[in-house]
C-alpha cells in the first residue's frame, strides 16, 4: 500500500453509490477540508457471482489500537511503520476480534435492515446525527486532486481515504501486513466506540508473516457462488479444519502482585473435539517473543500456562496475546487495554 494511515474528523453526509462498483461514499469534514471515505459493500474483482463480502460491526470495542488512535491529531496520519505505530491494523495479527465473528451479507436485498448498505448507513447516520462523534478512516490516502472535483460531493480538490477494509490474503498484489482498513466511531456521549470490519470473500484468515499473501498449504474456504435465483445462503468464513477451531484464549495474568517474569500466564480452553497435543504451539505477545508449549489439553478442558519471562511477556500498558499452532499457523488471539491490566493480582477474562 502506497499511503496507509488514519483520517480523524467529523462525518458530514453519506451517499450511496450502487453502480458495478459499490460504495457506501462518507464525507468527512476536518477542519473545515472535506475528504470522502469510499466503504466497499461489494468486492469490484472477479465474477460477478463471487464478489461477496463478510462484515462485522462492534458496538463496544475496546482495544489497545484504540486508545492509540484516540491520542492521534484530527486530519491525516500516516502509519508507516505498521505495528510500531500502535493504532496500524492488521485483521489477523491485531487481534480486534475473533475471525469467526465475521458474517457473510449482500450488499442490496429487497426488504428492511437486511443488506450491507442498510448496516453500513445506519452506522453512518448515528456519526452524523451525534454532534461530539469522531470518525477514524483506517485506509489508503488520495489526493488532494488539483482541479478535480468530488465526483460524489462536489468539493474541490478530490481528496478521501479508500480501501477501507482487509488489505491482505488476496490474490495478486496489494498484500501487506499491519494496513488492514477499518472505520471507527468515537461516540462521547455513550462512552462507546464502535467499528466496522469488511473482507471479501475471496482472501484467507492465515497469511505469510512477510507479504501477507495466503500461505499454500493453509486451510482455506473455497468460493461460494451467488445463485441466478433464490435466496444466498450463509457460507463458512472459517474452513471446517482451520486452527481456529481448536482452542481459545480464555484468560491471562497480566499484572501479577509481586514481580511480573515467571508469574504471568495464559488459559487456554480446549473447543474442539479431541485431546490437543501442544508440543511445539507457541505464545506469542505484541512483540512476537514467544513461550513454546507442551503437553495436552482434553476436550472442553482448560490449562493454565505458566509463562517463562524470557519469552513473552504480557506488558501492563495493554497488548495481544495470541496462540500458534506447531505449523505457526494462527489459533486465536486477544488484546487487553491497559485499564484492563490495572488491576494487580487479577487474571483478565476474554469473552
Amino acid at each position: 500500500m502506497k499511503n496507509y494511515g488514519v483520517l480523524k474528523g467529523k462525518a458530514v453526509q453519506y451517499k450511496r453509490d450502487n453502480d458495478e462498483d459499490p460504495h457506501s461514499e462518507l464525507l468527512v469534514n476536518v477542519k473545515g477540508v472535506s475528504f470522502r471515505i469510499a466503504i466497499n459493500v461489494r468486492s469490484s474483482r472477479g465474477p460477478i457471482q463471487q464478489r461477496l463480502i463478510e462484515y462485522l460491526i462492534l458496538n463496544d470495542i475496546k482495544h489497545p489500537i484504540v486508545d492509540r488512535a484516540r491520542e492521534l491529531p484530527i486530519g491525516w496520519n500516516d502509519l508507516k511503520d505498521g505495528v510500531k505505530d500502535d493504532a496500524a491494523i492488521d485483521y489477523i495479527r491485531s487481534n480486534l476480534f475473533r475471525a469467526e465473528d465475521m458474517k457473510p451479507i449482500t450488499h442490496t436485498l429487497p426488504g428492511p435492515n437486511n443488506d450491507l448498505f442498510e448496516r453500513v448507513e445506519d452506522l453512518l447516520q448515528r456519526a452524523i446525527d451525534e454532534e461530539d462523534a469522531v470518525v477514524y478512516a483506517f485506509g489508503e490516502k488520495w489526493g488532494p486532486e488539483a482541479g478535480k472535483k468530488d465526483e460524489y460531493f462536489g468539493f474541490l480538490p478530490g481528496n478521501g481515504v479508500h480501501l477501507i477494509h482487509m488489505n491482505q490474503g488476496g490474490t495478486g498484489d496489494g498484500n501487506s501486513t499491519y494496513s488492514d482498513g477499518a472505520l471507527m466511531i468515537d461516540f462521547p456521549k455513550s462512552g462507546i466506540t464502535s467499528a466496522l470490519f469488511l473482507k471479501f470473500q475471496n482472501q484467507v484468515w492465515h497469511t505469510d508473516e512477510q507479504d501477507a499473501s495466503p500461505i499454500d498449504d493453509a486451510p482455506s474456504v473455497p468460493v461460494v457462488s451467488i445463485p441466478d435465483s433464490g435466496t444466498i445462503e450463509p457460507w463458512p468464513v472459517v474452513a471446517p479444519d482451520s486452527p481456529y477451531n481448536l482452542a481459545r484464549i480464555i484468560a491471562a495474568m497480566v499484572n501479577p502482585r509481586s514481580d511480573d517474569p515467571g508469574r504471568e500466564f495464559v488459559t487456554i480452553l480446549n473447543k474442539s473435539d479431541r485431546t490437543l497435543d501442544l508440543t511445539n504451539w507457541k505464545i506469542l505477545d505484541q512483540q512476537d517473543k514467544a513461550d513454546t508449549l507442551s503437553g495436552s489439553i482434553a476436550p472442553g478442558a482448560a490449562t493454565v500456562f505458566r509463562l517463562s519471562g524470557k519469552g513473552a511477556q504480557l506488558s501492563n500498558k495493554g497488548g495481544t496475546i495470541t496462540l500458534l499452532d506447531s505449523r505457526g499457523l494462527k489459533v486465536d488471539g486477544v488484546a487487553y487495554t491497559k485499564k484492563d491490566a490495572q488491576v494487580e493480582g487479577k487474571p483478565v477474562v476474554f469473552s
